[in-house]
């Protein structure tokens, strides 16, 4: 399958559905914090998987990723990826221990990750449900560290030439910037369903 050559209208679109699971994405994590959290602009690209790792990969980057399967209408599979150093700070900002602290396992760090992943990946479904009236429904998520390659080797089985939509944004509170990367990997058949919103 062909990457997709978009029209401005239709990049548009993806953009605003980047805007409105954003915001769900950020009313959940004020809800959960108990504090205001703003949403930076979201960035929206799509391209081969195939390329993806290269164009997420930066020297000494690590990374820890969290993914769902999901199932309904519109197959597909999801990925959100942050940053591990970065991670480990909202872990401490969710937790209110400190990156030093013996308390902090690995077990609450992965827990923890993935509470933050299932608000921002469930954020970005609900604004697909809402745009397209098609039911997601994610399964139970999977968590892995390391380089991007190395994490998406761990968690995919994705041919090169599928084509994936990316969502970079982040949310502000004050304190450190929570910036989540947003993966979305349809199935071929899936493809009709979740971009007939943007007139594909």
């Amino acid at each position: 399958m062909a990457a997709l050559e978009l029209s401005e209208m239709q990049i548009e679109a993806m953009k605003e559905v980047g805007n409105i699971g954003a915001g769900h994405a950020a009313t959940a994590l004020s809800e959960m914090l108990n504090e205001p959290v703003q949403i930076g602009t979201p960035s929206v690209e799509i391209l081969p998987f195939a390329n993806l790792a290269g164009r997420l990969s930066r020297h000494g980057r690590i990374v820890s990723a969290v993914h769902m399967h999901v199932h309904g209408e519109a197959p597909c599979q999801i990925v959100v990826l942050f940053d591990k150093a970065q991670a480990l700070g909202f872990v401490s900002i969710f937790t209110g221990l400190t990156s030093g602290d013996e308390a902090i396992s690995d077990p609450i760090i992965e827990s923890t990750i993935k509470e933050v992943a299932n608000i921002i990946g469930g954020a970005y479904l609900t604004a697909l449900t809402e745009l397209t009236g098609i039911t997601l429904i994610p399964s139970v998520p999977t968590f892995s560290t390391g380089t991007t390659e190395s994490a998406f080797l761990e968690l995919l089985d994705v041919p090169g030439d599928q084509d994936v939509f990316y969502v970079q944004t982040g949310f502000e509170n004050g304190r450190p910037v929570i910036a989540g990367e947003f993966i979305l990997i349809p199935e071929k058949e899936s493809i009709g369903p979740l971009l007939s919103v943007f007139g594909l």
